[in-house]
């Protein structure tokens, strides 16, 4: 096992206009089968909720190497998504390995050039990707699967505002927790001090919105609390937002949910997390491959952890655009 360097991870702060990247290039597999891989580079987030300092990073390279023997693992701990940037290009006989959750994922995606084929050892505190998938995530397992599995196509979603794109994971929200989440500043997703601050100070100033949505040149207006544009089935804090979603399809699942007040919110919240949310009198669902969302300055359309403003958002399924190992 090869160490890399001591810096930290600290997550990127990436804003949208260092992603103006044009489209992300199609995926690339390794020439070899997983069977073939010969060199495995563990890419550590230390700044993700699960990840304990350089003991936790030589924690996970070790699980790597005893599930394959003889395969050189290289660990790096990057500071930047530009470090990471200079081990992030296909190669045969290699395999990534991102240790994190799914904010690195998300910075990851977001990088210049062909993306690698890519495993995934959940060490976040909501690891929506990874459960959406079926991830394993117990180290022993996680570490198993990201030597011996396949990589197969993963649906992202492109967004655009203007100039700047997007490449989004899990999917897209504006209303309550979209404001919520743009208040939220805290380096991860396990502050929970700051998350109740910014989800509070979100509702005080709360009123529901009018967003305007174009599919496929059908424009109509939406009186909603919540707007999702889901990806994956969990989102956010483990929200069951789309428990249907299928990220192979080719679709995005919309979900409007309409509440007629703040006193609504908490009743929406507790569907959201059961995922029975689906059938509600005040909730509508549909699938689309493409669609533009103008929230009139109501708003920040986040997608993923980004703030692309109010809109409009041009959003696209980009069908099989990773090639993500998973079971």
């Amino acid at each position: 096992m090869r160490g890399g360097g001591d810096a930290e991870i600290v997550d990127t702060g990436t804003t949208p206009e260092t992603m103006s990247r044009g489209p992300i290039p199609p995926p690339t597999r390794s020439d070899t089968p997983s069977s073939g891989t010969r060199q495995i580079t563990l890419v550590v987030n230390a700044n993700a909720s699960g990840i304990d300092g350089r003991a936790g990073a030589e924690r996970i390279a070790r699980a790597l190497s005893d599930e394959a023997p003889g395969t050189d693992v290289e660990l790096v701990r990057t500071r930047s998504a530009e470090d990471l940037s200079e081990v992030w290009h296909p190669a045969p006989g290699r395999r990534i390995v991102l240790a994190g959750g799914d904010g690195t994922l998300h910075d990851a995606v977001n990088l210049p050039g062909t993306p690698p084929e890519l495993a995934l050892i959940p060490a976040g505190r909501a690891n929506n990707t990874a459960r959406s998938l079926g991830f394993p995530v117990d180290l022993a397992g996680a570490a198993r699967l990201a030597v011996a599995g396949e990589a197969r196509p993963l649906d992202l979603i492109e967004a655009r505002a203007g100039e700047h794109r997007v490449g989004v994971v899990e999917g897209v929200r504006v209303g309550l927790l979209a404001l919520a989440r743009a208040r939220y500043h805290a380096p991860n997703s396990a502050d929970v001090r700051a998350a109740l601050a910014a989800g509070l100070g979100a509702l005080v100033h709360f009123h529901p919105l009018d967003v305007r949505i174009r599919d496929h040149g059908t424009t109509s207006f939406l009186h909603v609390g919540q707007l999702f544009a889901a990806n994956m089935p969990r989102f956010g804090t483990g929200l069951r937002v789309a428990p249907g979603a299928d990220p192979g399809d080719g679709l995005l699942d919309v979900v409007a949910l309409d509440v007629p007040g703040r006193r609504a919110i908490p009743g929406m919240l507790l569907r959201l997390r059961r995922g029975r949310h689906h059938g509600h009198h005040l909730v509508r669902s549909w699938r689309t491959d493409r669609m533009t969302i103008w929230t009139r300055g109501r708003s920040p359309v986040m997608v993923d952890t980004h703030d692309l403003g109010p809109g409009p958002v041009e959003l696209r399924a980009m069908a099989g655009a990773l090639a993500l190992v998973r079971a």
